[in-house]
């Protein structure tokens, strides 16, 4: 069995098969000129958001800018399955924005607040063709814990996808700040973080989630990676409201989410699910539960791309 890669960026560098070698010179190369700051690497009509040479975080298809080229992203608009119409989406994390253009181009009732800490993602703005802001997109230089603090929000929906060059914001995925995210939503509002990494913190994470969310939670992988899509409603909905909502805006080929395939996906535990083990001590089971679950979920998986030619491949395809 092929090892488990969590990490999409560390995906497109393992196996390094010869058509991958000019490739990996070329991202050497731009960020020792960037001096380890944010850079572009353009490949045909792709172009990404590298962090460092093997750190991967976004990508735009320069013939269609709104499209969302990685599936995470297109999970993440599986709050569309809660509320097909929001009001306010607060998104902590912009990267190259496809999240926020696809949603600026679908949902034109809502406004789209976005929240990012680092000044060198907000200079590649336009690079990445994201709209001017306006009566309905503002684009805020800040720490989301300060702004969440300090703000008096309440809107539909949060989506989380905050990284480091390190992987995962460990500040933005803790008790105290998903509880903040809980106190921004309105009663029946939903969170969607974007999460990988081990097994093991993704299962304390979830943990937490379903403590602060009641255990209305819900999560899947991506097909094209191992990133795993966290859904966490707030109120009293114990389920997910299936909508057709592909149908229900411009049209399935305009959105192309595959919501109805996402929704069949869509996992969770029970609150109070138990299991008889006499080796886990009573306390345990919540994660011992989750962990068995995420293992069998996050596992190595044939159709994943093993490297960035293959993914390339992939995404022609589509």
């Amino acid at each position: 069995m092929r090892k488990v890669r969590h990490f999409l960026f560390r995906l497109f560098q393992k196996r390094f098969l010869f058509s991958n070698k000019r490739h990996i010179r070329q991202l050497e190369k731009l960020h020792i000129a960037h001096q380890g700051k944010p850079f572009i690497y353009d490949d045909e009509h792709l172009r990404f958001l590298y962090f460092s040479q093997t750190c991967m975080q976004s990508v735009m298809n320069l013939n269609a800018p709104d499209d969302l080229v990685f599936a995470y992203t297109r999970d993440m608009m599986g709050f569309l399955l809660h509320n097909p119409a929001p009001r306010h989406i607060l998104m902590i994390g912009l990267g190259g924005g496809s999240l926020v253009k696809f949603c600026h181009r679908f949902l034109p009732d809502c406004r789209i607040t976005v929240v990012e800490i680092c000044a060198d993602v907000l200079a590649l703005r336009d690079q990445f063709m994201l709209p001017a802001d306006d009566d309905r997109l503002e684009i805020i230089h800040d720490d989301a814990i300060n702004y969440l603090q300090k703000t008096e929000l309440s809107v539909d929906v949060i989506l989380l996808d905050g990284f480091t060059i390190d992987g995962l914001a460990s500040e933005l995925n803790t008790a105290k700040f998903y509880a903040s995210c809980h106190r921004a939503l309105k009663p029946e509002g939903i969170l969607v973080a974007n999460f990988w990494g081990k097994r093991k913190i993704l299962t304390s994470m979830i943990q937490l989630l379903r403590k602060q969310f009641a255990y209305n939670t819900w999560w899947c992988r991506a097909s094209d990676c191992y990133n795993l899509v966290v859904f966490c409603l707030k109120g009293s909905c114990s389920s997910f409201k299936f909508i057709n909502v592909n149908r229900a805006y411009v049209g399935e080929q305009a959105m192309a989410l595959h919501l109805n395939e996402l929704h069949q996906r869509l996992q969770t535990i029970p609150a109070g699910a138990q299991r008889i083990d006499a080796t886990i001590h009573k306390q345990n089971i919540e994660l011992d539960l989750l962990d068995a679950h995420l293992k069998e979920i996050i596992a190595s998986d044939k159709g994943v791309p093993a490297n960035y030619m293959e993914w390339k491949a992939q995404v022609k395809r589509r």
